[in-house]
């Protein structure tokens, strides 16, 4: 694909090195977005022709500190790769790979798998979403291909489910997202819109009955797996999500699913106006949207990848925005793995291998880093073992969250 009259393809060449330009504040970065009005809400605009500049956002500018959690070397506890999920005081681990979820504290030390393995009762192939509450001490997982939410304890075992499908008999959710509310007895879905289902969201009680539902209208397409509902749960009202789709492009959006009226709102879109459209997807953050810009890379006759992924941000209040470099400064100055699909719910959580996480200190250690940061990685260098489960490297809050406090201080500071 190629992206006619843009100038970020050295931006994304330059996305490797992650050094070399001046930080800059984003007060002082040109406006790049409008608001306009839709369904009596308002939805930001980000032109792609106005984002020329580009900026450097050490991960130390978003967050204060994170951890590096060492998961529990028994046999039955180790994870491989696989997607995170993160709560007060417990990790969810999300293998896909015909093993069970599997539970630890915040500490690392393992509880249980979350249920198991299969097609019966409380049993799974694959999960697509996955929710902590520990408000209410559940564990919710939406399966890939699902009628129902299974709900789990605290220790893994299996309590009950709850249908999706009470209203239409036929209805599977593929590779969908869930918000539970339980304090006000709803649950928000949203799945890929597939052209043989429905509907492509609604608002249903805890007990399977639909409130509100979504037509899908101009989202739908044809059935693939290959497709992705994103969202990292950054409104408390609403269900945030942006529908990928990876083998054909399409104007779009991310949207708002409102827990109380059902309505699906249109929240933030890029215009590339005469430019091809590429490979993109959009994140929300309580002050900031992140999107990002790629090209599909065929690597065989069913493996595709996503590749040359230029970020870039734009803050809510002003509109003024750039193009991105968030680089892991507590470590090698490598760009920030996932520092979207990693976030969910206030918090941001990557998995790492032991053997990747020493090859990535030894290098931050030859970066000749503070005293601070190379006593730290020090330390942490001595205590890991090529043979070791994985580590999961968390940041308490959601880096969004963080970033919005970060830039007030950047707005306010001489």
């Amino acid at each position: 694909m190629k992206m006619k009259q843009l100038s970020w393809v050295a931006i994304v060449i330059a996305l490797a090195a992650c050094s070399g330009n001046e930080k800059r504040r984003l007060g002082d970065l040109p406006v790049v977005a409008h608001q306009v009005e839709v369904d009596g809400q308002e939805m930001t605009v980000c032109e792609l022709d106005l984002l020329k500049d580009t900026i450097d956002l050490p991960l130390s500018c978003w967050v204060e500190d994170f951890k590096a959690v060492k998961l529990d070397g028994k046999d039955e506890a180790l994870v491989g790769q696989g997607a995170v999920s993160v709560s007060d005081n417990y990790i969810v681990v999300n293998i896909s790979q015909n093993v069970p979820c599997k539970l630890f504290r915040r500490d690392g030390s393992y509880i249980s798998s979350v249920g198991s393995i299969g097609q019966g009762p409380g049993e799974y192939q694959y999960v697509s979403d996955i929710q902590i509450d520990e408000q209410n001490g559940c564990i919710y997982l939406l399966p890939w291909r699902s009628k129902a939410i299974l709900v789990y304890d605290m220790m893994g075992k299996y309590v009950k489910s709850i249908p999706l499908n009470k209203k239409y008999e036929n209805l599977f959710v593929p590779k969908g997202k869930i918000k539970v509310d339980v304090a006000n007895n709803r649950i928000a879905v949203m799945s890929l819109p597939f052209d043989n289902l429905p509907v492509v969201a609604w608002i249903q009680d805890m007990d399977g009955n639909f409130i509100h539902e979504v037509p899908m209208n101009h989202l739908k397409i044809k059935p693939s797996y290959n497709n992705e509902v994103y969202s990292v749960r950054a409104s408390e009202a609403s269900l945030d999500v942006f529908i990928y789709t990876y083998h054909k492009t399409r104007k779009d959006t991310l949207y708002h699913l409102n827990m109380e009226n059902g309505k699906l709102y249109p929240k933030f879109t890029l215009n590339f106006g005469e430019s091809d459209i590429a490979i993109h997807d959009y994140f929300e953050f309580p002050g900031h949207y992140i999107g990002s810009l790629g090209e599909l890379e065929k690597k065989s006759s069913y493996l595709y990848v996503t590749s040359d992924k230029a970020k870039y941000i734009v803050e809510k209040a002003t509109g003024k925005g750039a193009f991105v470099r968030i680089c892991n400064d507590f470590w090698d100055n490598e760009p920030v793995e996932n520092i979207t699909s990693a976030c969910d719910n206030g918090y941001y959580a990557l998995n790492i291998e032991p053997s990747v996480l020493m090859e990535r200190l030894e290098k931050g250690l030859r970066n000749n880093p503070d005293e601070k940061r190379r006593k730290r990685m020090e330390a942490l260098l001595r205590t890991i073992d090529e043979d070791d489960n994985n580590y999961i490297f968390m940041v308490g809050d959601s880096a969004g969250a963080q970033l919005t406090s970060q830039y007030a201080a950047m707005h306010t500071n001489p």
